[in-house]
């Protein structure tokens, strides 16, 4: 089984590959490396195949689109023939292409859970198509200005993912208030870890109080809301150093933090390590395959 390798732009953010047709069956790995922390689209316009994920397997048929929280994909296997797209996409992407518009509640509900569809209008199928093969080349190049390029496109493949499974051919289940808000926290934080709100400004902005917002994060994943803010600007910190060549200021800038060493003195009371030294071991381990000890993703949110 072969691990499903990036294309361009960043590892962290996205990850995309078309299925080209061939005499065999063919079978790749979604869990493997920075893939596992990402969300994934599996689009089959052609053939038939089956998608491995946390809680079972599911056949594939043509013209069938699947969306897979993070965390929640494992393997792809198709049939000879069989032609499509995968593209894989991060929290802060997700989040970006969701944004804070009115129907960003309906996309947030959508992303949270495991849908799938069969796109059987002509319309809708070729404007998903275009979408994802559209994500899949901007990430191959990575020009100036991918980001907005591909959230952009990310919405449009969740807006009628989203259009087409309220006309019934989408199974929607309804989330309890908690599990909603937690959900809407997580998208926010996404959004916002960069500009270090406060944590009454996330609670303000979900209709709570800072204290409900607290209990609700202990009770669902035992774990503060600071906490967890935390977590997320550590675990971008890790991956910028890691897989970037950015000298500790600019990944301090590129953090929203006022200084480098503001930086570097939260960095080391999660690490016990300055950021430049956490770099080499980092890499260190990566070679070896080894675990950075950092947070892997949000996949343990509900």
């Amino acid at each position: 089984m072969t691990a499903l390798n990036p294309v361009l732009m960043s590892a962290r953010d996205v990850l995309a590959m078309n299925i080209q047709p061939t005499l065999h069956a063919q079978r790749w790995s979604l869990n493997g490396g920075d893939g596992a922390a990402l969300g994934r689209f599996v689009h089959l316009a052609s053939g038939r195949g089956s998608l491995v994920h946390t809680r079972g397997e599911m056949t594939l048929h043509p013209l069938d689109l699947v969306w897979l929280p993070a965390g929640q994909a494992v393997a792809l296997r198709v049939a000879p023939g069989s032609e499509g797209i995968v593209v894989g996409v991060s929290d802060s992407l997700l989040a970006a292409a969701i944004g804070s518009h009115a129907e960003a509640h309906l996309l947030r509900h959508l992303t949270g859970r495991t849908a799938r569809l069969t796109v059987h209008e002509t319309d809708p199928r070729d404007e998903i198509g275009r979408s994802l093969r559209a994500i899949e080349a901007e990430a191959r190049k990575g020009l100036a200005g991918s980001w907005g390029y591909l959230s952009a496109h990310l919405t449009i493949v969740l807006v009628w993912m989203w259009r087409l499974g309220s006309q019934g051919s989408l199974p929607v289940e309804a989330l309890p208030a908690g599990t909603q808000r937690l959900q809407r926290f997580r998208q926010l934080v996404e959004a916002q870890f960069r500009e270090h709100w406060p944590i009454q400004r996330y609670a303000q902005a979900l209709g709570t109080t800072p204290d409900r917002l607290h209990d609700l994060c202990v009770r669902s994943v035992g774990r503060a809301p600071l906490t967890l803010l935390h977590q997320r600007v550590v675990l971008e910190a890790g991956r910028l150093l890691a897989g970037t060549d950015l000298n500790v200021e600019a990944v301090a800038v590129e953090l929203g933090f006022g200084s480098a060493a503001h930086f570097s003195r939260f960095f080391r009371r999660w690490t016990d390590m300055p950021p430049s030294a956490w770099r080499s071991q980092a890499r260190g381990r990566a070679q070896g395959n080894s675990s950075t000890g950092l947070p892997a993703s949000y996949a343990d949110w509900p």
